[in-house]
């Protein structure tokens, strides 16, 4: 009896009488029903370029990503108050006895808790206590744990830093994580920066002390998004950095009119662009889509004017009238205190405007220079991004102290 060979669906050979599928042969017929789908022709010119085309996965984080981070797609960032936000370093379990006594196994769950699990294995083989681990110097986390990123160096020093004073274990500060940071960068506007973010696991301790050093390994350079960086954080920072106090939408009986620059500082991104369609410039609003602009970048800035939130609009130079419209309408939203600041800067000798694209000027280090080796408390604090004293503008202080009643705490 004749057999068919084994071969892979749909191909078969002409042997001792037998037919492909393509011929016409009763016997071949019989075979029709393993045939393979028939293949589509290939697309050519314009429909070949199409094809191509995928969907861009900027918005994409780190893979080592666990399953109550944050991700694109999913839950709104504004969401954390209404949805209830699980932090992963709520999940871990204090134990009883100080850091110095914890054993390796709870070292482990506290690194995995920092979002560092990756380092577990290296921690395990390495020290024995927590009491070893507050010892080592940043050579030793490179070379015995393989930490080599500077910044997942620095937010564990940090937060051994931490642990051990216990200061900053009540405060909201310690209770936000890398995932709270990255639905932040929404709420500055910044959010194509949320990969660099992932990547460098930025919790709120590193990012009240991140200096400018550390802006080359977030892949940040454009001057503009450095200054947005640098406004959320010090308005983050003169509130404690309690999260509750950030306005994202609009209260249905609130009052223009009694609105101050205290007020207007604590506005998102997507705040301000909702202020913008209340102004009769929807149209231009979503343009402000990653370009950092919130309510603190506004007030805090003295550099940031009306022009330069007509040019990230996209507003042309020769709509004088529309442009008049926003300036007029910025003004009134600034306050008068503020906007005299403003041009007081510019009528200033040496004035150099903020622009769009303006780069950040990180001074050249040499190699062959000598410095004085750093101390653990100046690797934290120097050259700071914010620094610890950095004040709001005068005009918004006047705002402030107008706002405050006899107590000291805001209407």
């Amino acid at each position: 009896m004749q057999m068919i060979e084994d071969l892979p669906e749909g191909e078969y050979r002409q042997h001792d009488g037998l037919t492909s599928p393509e011929s016409s042969s009763p016997r071949g017929n019989t075979l029709a029903g393993h045939r393979s789908p028939p293949t589509h022709p290939k697309a050519t010119g314009i429909k070949k370029i199409f094809t191509k085309l995928r969907r861009s996965s900027s918005g994409h984080l780190d893979g080592e990503l666990g399953d109550g981070d944050f991700r694109r797609g999913g839950m709104r960032a504004t969401a954390s108050a209404r949805l209830g936000w699980t932090s992963p370093s709520l999940s871990f379990k204090e134990p009883s006895v100080s850091f110095d006594k914890w054993s390796v196994e709870t070292l482990e769950n506290w690194l995995g808790a920092l979002g560092l699990s990756q380092y577990c294995t290296a921690l395990r083989s390495w020290t024995h206590s927590g009491h070893h681990l507050s010892k080592a110097t940043p050579q030793n986390l490179e070379r015995e744990l393989g930490i080599r990123h500077p910044l997942h160096r620095k937010k564990l020093q940090l937060a051994i830093s931490a642990r051990l004073s216990g200061d900053q274990l009540n405060t909201p500060l310690h209770r936000l994580d890398h995932s709270w940071v990255l639905r932040w960068l929404d709420d500055v506007g910044l959010p194509q920066y949320k990969d660099a973010f992932s990547e460098a696991r930025i919790d709120g301790r590193v990012l009240n002390c991140l200096t400018y050093d550390d802006l080359s390994f977030l892949r940040l350079s454009n001057l503009l998004h450095v200054t947005s960086l640098k406004r959320g954080i010090q308005v983050l920072r003169e509130h404690n950095f309690d999260p509750s106090v950030l306005k994202r939408r609009s209260v249905p009986d609130e009052d223009p009119s009694t609105r101050t620059a205290a007020q207007v500082s604590l506005w998102t991104n997507h705040r301000v662009m909702e202020w913008l369609r209340t102004v009769d410039l929807s149209e231009y609003a979503p343009n402000l889509r990653g370009s950092g602009v919130h309510g603190a970048l506004m007030v805090y800035e003295v550099r940031f004017t009306s022009e330069l939130l007509a040019s990230l609009l996209s507003i042309p130079s020769g709509k004088t009238l529309l442009r008049r419209h926003l300036n007029t309408h910025f003004k009134e939203l600034v306050g008068r205190s503020v906007v005299q600041e403003k041009r007081e800067l510019e009528a200033a000798s040496g004035y150099t405007p903020l622009t769009s694209s303006a780069k950040v000027k990180m001074p050249k280090k040499s190699q062959f220079s000598l410095k004085r080796k750093k101390t653990k408390s100046e690797l934290e604090f120097d050259d700071l991004l914010c620094p610890l004293d950095e004040k709001p503008p005068l005009g918004a202080l006047q705002d402030r102290e107008k706002e405050t009643n006899g107590d000291g705490r805001l209407c």
